[in-house]
């Protein structure tokens, strides 16, 4: 990887962090420098549009870092059920790890720019929907009908989400473990 794009690389994993645990608006590019150990110059050479073509490039690469550790999980030789379940366990673990790298994938980015920035929201949306379809896919190779496994995809897409929320505020794990405990209950027979 040429030093341009190490550079470019190290200002989007730093912008993805800095959005997942303290948001859009708390983000700020002087912040986003020092931690990347880049030059302001770099960050307007790389992302001549500022901090939101910055943002939208970290939302894309939470959606695709995520992605690699949902389909890991989704691919294993478990039901549907049981994989949800091997996913929530696996954040639950990671948050007691005190891992610096849990912070909710997307919520606080959407709830801060849904309605302010157009195109911040379209990169939310989109990883949303690319983290849904996983569950999709999942649960129709399950034999759950294309309907069914869309609605339960988006209900726990909502479930991840909220629980890490929840485990945030609460400074416990419980609410991954709760929800990973009761997860079977959602998943009707088939």
């Amino acid at each position: 990887m040429s030093n341009q794009n190490s550079t470019r690389q190290m200002l989007i994993e730093t912008t993805a962090k800095l959005l997942q645990n303290q948001g859009y608006n708390a983000t700020g590019l002087n912040q986003i420098t020092q931690l990347s150990g880049a030059p302001k110059g770099s960050l307007y050479y790389h992302f001549p549009a500022g901090k939101e073509q910055l943002a939208c490039e970290a939302v894309s690469y939470i959606k695709n870092a995520t992605l690699e550790g949902l389909r890991a999980v989704l691919r294993l030789p478990l039901s549907s059920a049981e994989a949800v379940q091997r996913l929530l366990t696996l954040l639950a673990d990671h948050f007691e790890q005190k891992d610096e790298e849990l912070g909710v994938p997307m919520g606080i980015i959407a709830h801060e720019t849904a309605k302010s920035n157009e195109n911040i929201r379209q990169a939310c949306c989109g990883a949303y929907n690319a983290w849904i379809a996983e569950f999709e896919q999942k649960f129709a190779a399950d034999g759950y009908d294309p309907e069914e496994a869309a609605e339960l995809a988006v209900m726990i897409n909502g479930i991840v989400e909220g629980s890490i929320i929840m485990c945030l505020t609460q400074q416990s794990s419980k609410p991954l473990r709760t929800a990973a405990k009761l997860v079977p209950r959602l998943f009707p027979s088939i």
